[in-house]
């Protein structure tokens, strides 16, 4: 099966423009809401000025300002980000009408890995670049709407910048009670591992648990991306799904105990097999 568009262009046309070109692209977006399918939500919509006055002063520059998070808005809820990946991030979750045969191989892996380039592109340092990133998928409502939701770890800045973004995080989750007030300085992934609020998994949960009821949790499902190995120059096409278990191993990854922990709270119907490398 074909794979399907993105932002109305072929991916592949998609993942080689420039930083110029993605930034074009966002304000274009902006200024044609209808047209690229953007959430039919006031307050969403409202926010789409900001997030690419945000990822336009951020890009090539520093990814973790010291400046406080934008308040953006989710289909009603808002939300603060902090970073110019979770900016990019947004932006992908409200933007486009999921075709109705969409897959993880003609829709959701390319998605992902377009999302990885353009957060490569726009920060124009593979150092600052995240280590991690995730796509989620889930049908919303009484009339099946699909949509995707995509985030990314924090991996590079220094750990003060990092932390204050972090703690940003986990405040929204400790409101949601998706995490503990115990859990704030303690991890699940043993001594010196990342702590909850740190993972690409983070506002995907967030997004889908500010729509309640709406979301059939047994249909969720995701996967992790390491973008430094999933763009790697040796792989013949890096959109699609890695077919050996070495290979998938190598660019994708399963849930972190911390996620293990965090995920299952979103409702006892989501099925964290859905979220396994296996079952991609």
């Amino acid at each position: 099966m074909a794979m399907h568009q993105a932002f109305l262009m072929d991916m592949q046309a998609a993942f080689a423009l420039n930083r110029a070109g993605i930034l074009t692209l966002f304000k274009d977006i902006r200024d044609r809401l209808d047209d690229y399918g953007v959430i039919n939500n006031n307050l969403t919509r409202a926010s789409f000025p900001s997030v690419v006055q945000g990822i336009e002063a951020l890009q090539n520059v520093i990814v973790y300002p010291v400046r406080a998070a934008l308040t953006v808005n989710y289909q009603g809820t808002n939300f603060e980000l902090k970073t110019l990946f979770d900016l990019v991030g947004w932006i992908f979750s409200v933007t486009g009408q999921i075709p109705e045969d969409a897959t993880a191989a003609n829709y959701y892996y390319p998605l992902v890995i377009l999302y990885c380039q353009w957060c490569r592109t726009l920060c124009a340092n593979e150092e600052k670049e995240p280590q991690m990133v995730q796509i989620t998928w889930f049908i919303q409502g009484l009339e099946g709407t699909k949509r995707v939701c995509i985030g990314s770890a924090l991996d590079r800045p220094g750990p003060g910048r990092k932390n204050a973004a972090r703690i940003n995080r986990f405040e929204k989750l400790l409101q949601y009670e998706l995490a503990e007030e115990g859990e704030r300085h303690e991890s699940y992934v043993g001594d010196g591992g990342q702590l909850i609020g740190h993972c690409a998994e983070t506002f995907p949960v967030l997004f889908i648990h500010s729509l309640g009821n709406q979301v059939a949790l047994a249909d969720v499902r995701g996967v992790a991306v390491k973008p430094f190995s999933a763009l790697n120059d040796r792989l013949p096409n890096k959109f699609h799904i890695p077919n050996t278990v070495v290979l998938r191993d190598e660019l994708l990854a399963d849930p972190c105990r911390n996620c293990k922990v965090v995920l299952p709270r979103l409702g006892n119907d989501l099925n964290l097999d859905n979220f396994s490398v296996l079952n991609l």
